[in-house]
């Protein structure tokens, strides 16, 4: 006799009854049909697709059986789909019916089995069949002929499992377990107990697991954490700020969904209410800010005050006050381009009396409504600024005593802090003495300003300045155009150039040309070639002193006087007409130049006369405040026209050398910039390129560093591709400076979106490294990671992550884990990885890399601030869209007292808050950052650089939120084909801005242009990424939207079940670009008269996008208006 197998049974009959609905027949209503399974199952396991119905039917019973609730949701889901079909009813009375023997699986039938014969053995009872005894005070009646306890479960699982009941066979198991002690006990219980979970028996008997009077432990206590925008409870019970996560451990940003293009909302908001039926529609506008329930607070934008509402001791405007027009908009500038302090050392020539404060004076009462503070202190003597700063406390009600010595910290820790509850403030400390002694009562931080008058020149080293100096270019072309009435404005921009706005040169030119009529451009031509005799020229009857003559009477002077003041000059003569800092002549030079400039150089007191003897005969100015000559460019050409070819040799080698003793250590770290600025225009005009002194070459590659830190990338690039050119020619092509010097080249045409030329650049580098140096050493796996670089640039995500992955086992290997340029590969991996849509494993490598880069590299490093960056973007793609807003803003905020406001780090900072900002659902505050972070890229690189482009992407999403759907379209398209001519039409930036134009052609009515773009975008994204990749889900969900909107409803309502089962696969259940899906098929299912399956999707998604979005949020209010999201890509940094 076969003996009979239940569970097979049930199994069989399921399925059969299954392949029978009409429905089963069609991949999209399986699809939907496990959606709703889903709905009402936590973690329903995922499903394998066939396209053969009786195949996937199979999978899908199978995972009904084997999961908690299974059937429960697979019952639920044929009665909203199919009620009254035959297979669904025929089903569902399988389910109904069902024993639990049918419901076991064959190990759990193994496993009671085995318990049951091991009760009947160990338990101490005379009677063999004492089980019976307690089976009847349960009042579970089982037949004389069944003799063991095996067969009397096995007779009572026979009997149907009711619903939420206990079954006699699993009560059976219970009592026998009372009558048990010890493992045994335990390990009845724990089947019971899992069995009655699986079956979900909510009013069965509480099941024990420990045995008989064993302790049963402490109670367990489950510690839940809030959501980072739920607002936290101080003890007075007033609410305080939201929570911000610490920085994890010690760059656009792809695929979310934005899900609106409406945020109104006083129509939505009453419809709310009167659903509701618990909150008023004063309460909903009341809450409607992004500070509501489920809003982080998201910074403000632009203040804005009228009056300054705090106005100390500021003196009585001047009514007389004339002109200083330009000095006045020069100080408005330069305090209103910064949060930084700007500082007004001196006016004019700076001497007493020129009108400093005046100038001051005029600012204050003409810019007065920008600040909401404004205090003047007179700081000519510190008691002065003791008592202005106390009288401060008080006027802020600061809650300190009288006293300086704790009034005035508390007055900076105020301003600094914000804590005033004055943002935009104005200090200004009128006569300052020496900086040492006035700065130390500078507030440290915030958003406000410092303006400072002083007749001490040291604030030109410690702060910005204005000075008053040669020509501005204006007055230059005015003196030519005087003379020269024929003159162009653009013919005497150039002429001024060329002569540096030095007024003597300036009228010599005017004269030359009035009396020959010679061309701008002959002139130019001949002062290029023989600047000597241009300059040897007599100006006119005014200046009866040619140029050239004026300074030679001087130069000889010199000679006479101090030799080596006249060589300290040459080696200047070299130098740019910039300011030469005097710390460049400081020590002996580490190579020697002449016998009597070593040792004045040795010497700084000899150092000293010999810039008092350059001063004394007018051959440099002397700038003491920092420290600094300057040689005019003029002066300059004399001295290297009188030199010979020797002597021309040594001294620029003398120039090398004193620049190379001054080589700064760190060109990523910001308190190493002023130096790289002061050395760059001199090595560069010196030629230092070309010299073979590796002291000079490593300058050489510290500037070029530097100036791509700094943000000119365009001057980094132009200098690594001369410093290439001379090694290459000098060292040959495999030398490891000439590598050192491509590797850096490749990096920068890359940054400058020249992505061709990097990769055939990089190529050729890795490929010398490996074949002369071997893969373990470490310009070899920079090389590489170089390359894994251009890989993700050029589309190839897997091939990219796989060498970065290889790059970082080498670099932990060969260098240590800590290693900064281990960390460098690191942060590259988590890129990688990123763009292949792994952000878990991505938030996992940036978390580590960013406490490493904390401990090694500092919290205020450019590279941790890309790393932390990086962090967030992660959990951004993983669906945080409201955690992250607040942590993107403290970093923007810390970026932005790091840098200045145009810096790459600020930029790239702005950028990502500006999409968070809108994923959270703050669009106008999105939007006006980024209108601001477009205008600040496009000012200092240009429509085409990559970040100019990304920023505008993100922009044009802005605008079309914001309902300005012309302007996004013109935008978007403009993207669209930038992308296109720099990566090619199949680059995953091209495609992901042709499906972000897509969206507003839709939403302008150009269905059918939309759906070419999508369709095309979305079949080339399956080719390249996979048809699981985020992007590419991200198109199809706006794909299945273009369907929608042509009328094609059973195909959109097939894409969407599609893309919603690998979304949730790839994404998860709760990521809000799941969820804008699965708002779409309910209105799918809606539009095809399918209500019943609509709404329940409706009703479970919307459930779970409350929970993640809030009910404020854009998203949810406009699915609560039927309409259909759609889902955005923002560009992710490579």
């Amino acid at each position: 006799m076969i003996k009979r197998n239940p569970a097979a049974e049930l199994n069989d009959a399921l399925i059969t009854a299954l392949t029978e609905i009409p429905f089963m027949n069609a991949l999209a209503d399986r699809r939907l049909l496990l959606q709703l399974v889903r709905r009402t199952t936590d973690e329903f396991p995922d499903v394998p697709e066939n396209d053969v119905n009786r195949l996937h039917v199979i999978q899908i019973v199978l995972a009904c059986l084997q999961k908690r609730g299974g059937l429960r949701a697979l019952t639920d889901a044929l009665l909203t789909m199919a009620p009254d079909a035959t297979g669904s009813k025929r089903a569902v009375e399988l389910i109904r019916t069902a024993s639990l023997n049918s419901l076991l699986t064959e190990a759990q039938v193994r496993r009671i089995h085995e318990l049951l014969k091991r009760s009947e053995r160990e338990t101490d009872h005379a009677d063999r069949r004492w089980w019976r005894h307690s089976a009847g005070e349960a009042s579970i009646e089982i037949p004389d002929g069944v003799v063991t306890l095996v067969a009397a479960f096995d007779h009572l699982g026979n009997r149907p499992v009711q619903h939420q009941r206990m079954p006699a066979a699993l009560l059976l198991v219970q009592h026998v377990a009372q009558h048990t002690s010890g493992p045994l006990e335990v390990e009845l219980n724990l089947w019971a107990s899992e069995l009655a979970e699986h079956l979900e028996l909510e009013d069965s008997p509480r099941l024990r697991s420990v045995p008989s009077g064993a302790d049963p432990g402490p109670p367990i206590v489950v510690a839940t954490t809030p959501e980072l925008h739920e607002p936290s409870t101080d003890p007075t019970g007033d609410a305080t700020e939201p929570a911000r996560e610490q920085d994890a451990g010690g760059s656009d940003d792809s695929i979310t969904s934005d899900m609106s293009d409406k945020s109104d909302n006083t129509e939505m908001m009453e419809m709310m209410a009167a659903a509701d039926g618990r909150v008023s529609i004063d309460d909903l506008e009341r809450d409607a800010s992004p500070q509501g329930d489920a809003m982080p607070p998201v910074a403000q934008t632009t203040p804005v005050v009228p009056l300054p509402k705090v106005w100390g001791d500021i003196p009585q405007r001047n009514p007389n006050f004339t002109g200083r027009e330009s000095l006045l908009e020069d100080i408005h500038e330069k305090l209103s381009r910064t949060q930084q302090t700007a500082v007004l050392p001196q006016a004019l020539h700076g001497m007493g009396g020129v009108g400093k404060s005046q100038v001051a004076i005029e600012y204050v009462h003409r810019h007065s409504s920008i600040y909401d503070l404004i205090w003047w202190v007179s700081a000519e003597r510190e008691a002065q600024i003791l008592t202005s700063l106390t009288q401060l406390a008080l006027r802020l009600n600061l809650d300190v005593s009288p006293e300086a010595n704790t009034a005035v910290p508390a007055v900076r820790e105020a301003l600094s802090t914000g804590s005033s509850g004055y943002q935009n403030w104005l200090l200004v400390f009128d006569n300052a003495e020496a900086p040492q002694d006035v700065m130390k009562y500078f507030p440290t931080g915030g958003a406000g300003k410092i303006l400072v008058t002083s007749r001490d020149l040291d604030w030109g080293r410690v702060t910005r300045s204005i000075e008053v100096d040669v020509f501005t270019r204006e007055e230059s072309k005015a003196f030519l155009h005087g003379r020269n009435p024929d003159l162009s404005d653009d013919d005497g921009d150039r002429l001024a150039t060329a002569l540096g706005d030095l007024p003597l040169a300036i009228e010599q030119a005017a004269a030359w040309r009035s009396a020959t009529g010679m061309s701008v451009d002959e002139y130019l031509s001949l002062l290029e070639a023989k600047r000597i005799e241009v300059l040897e020229a007599a100006p006119s009857p005014d200046y009866p002193d040619s140029v050239a003559a004026a300074f030679e009477l001087s130069l000889e002077k010199l000679k006479t006087v101090n030799p080596a003041a006249l060589q300290l000059l040459q080696i200047c003569s070299f130098f740019a007409p910039e300011p030469i800092s005097r710390d460049l002549f400081a020590g002996s030079p580490v190579a020697p130049i002449t016998e009597e400039l070593d040792a004045t150089l040795s010497d700084s007191f000899r150092v000293s006369r010999a810039i008092r003897d350059i001063q004394r005969y007018a051959l440099a100015k002397i700038d003491h405040a920092r420290n600094a000559l300057q040689i005019h460019r003029l002066v300059q050409a004399v001295l290297i026209g009188r030199m010979s070819e020797n002597e021309r040799l040594v001294m620029r080698r003398g120039a090398h050398t004193l620049l190379a003793n001054n080589t700064p250590n760190n060109p990523s770290r910001r308190g190493d910039w002023r130096l790289y600025q002061a050395l760059q225009p001199h090595v560069a005009v010196s030629r230092a390129v070309e010299s073979p002194d590796a002291r000079v070459q490593q300058l050489v590659s510290g500037v070029m560093q530097f100036l791509y830190y700094w943000g000119d990338h365009a001057g980094s690039e132009a200098l690594a591709q001369e410093a290439l050119e001379w090694t290459r020619k000098s060292n040959g092509p495999a030398a490891q400076q000439t590598l050192k010097v491509a590797k850096w080249l490749g990096f920068m045409r890359w940054k400058n979106g020249k992505y061709a030329e990097a990769r055939e650049l990089n190529a050729q580098s890795l490929a010398l490294y490996r074949e002369n140096f071997g893969d373990q050493e470490e310009g070899t796996i920079d090389a590489m990671n170089i390359v894994a670089n251009d890989l993700r640039t050029s589309g190839e995500f897997v091939a990219a992550r796989d060498l970065d992955e290889e790059t970082v086992a080498l670099a932990r290997r060969e260098l240590g884990e800590d290693d900064p340029a281990t960390l460098n590969f690191a942060h590259s991996l988590g890129v990688s990885l990123r763009f292949n849509g792994e952000f878990k494993r991505a938030a996992e490598v940036d978390a580590d890399t960013l406490r490493r880069r904390e401990i090694v590299l500092g919290s205020d490093d450019e590279a941790t601030f890309n790393t932390h960056a990086a962090l967030l973007i992660d959990l951004r793609e993983n669906g945080a869209f409201l955690e992250t807003v607040p942590r993107f803003d403290a970093l923007y905020r810390r970026v932005l007292a790091t840098f200045d406001q145009d810096a790459p780090a600020t930029l790239q900072a702005a950028r990502y808050l500006a999409i968070s900002r809108r994923k959270a659902g703050d669009h106008n505050g999105a939007r006006a950052l980024a209108a601001d972070t477009l205008d600040r890229y496009r000012r200092r690189y240009g429509d085409d650089f990559p970040d100019t482009i990304a920023t505008a992407v993100n922009y044009a999403i802005d605008l079309r939120q914001a309902g300005e759907l012309e302007a996004s379209r013109d935008l978007a398209a403009t993207t669209f084909v930038r992308y296109q001519r720099m990566f090619g039409p199949s680059h995953a930036y091209t495609l992901s801005a042709r499906t972000n134009l897509a969206i507003v052609h839709r939403l302008s009515g150009e269905t059918q242009t939309a759906y070419q773009h999508n369709s095309d975008a979305w079949t080339k994204l399956r080719d390249a990424l996979g048809a699981d990749h985020p992007v590419t889900l991200t198109c199809a969900t706006n794909l299945a939207s273009d369907l929608h909107a042509m009328g094609r409803f059973q195909e959109a309502y097939e894409r969407d079940t599609d893309t919603l089962t690998r979304s949730e696969r790839v994404l998860g259940t709760e990521h809000p670009s799941t969820l804008a899906v699965g708002i779409n098929l309910a209105l799918d299912l809606r539009t095809l008269d399918r209500t019943n399956e609509g709404d329940k999707i409706l009703s479970d998604t919307m459930t779970r996008l409350r929970a993640k979005l809030g009910e404020q949020h854009p998203a949810t209010l406009n699915a609560l208006r039927s309409i259909r999201a759609d889902c955005d890509v923002d560009p992710m940094p490579i």
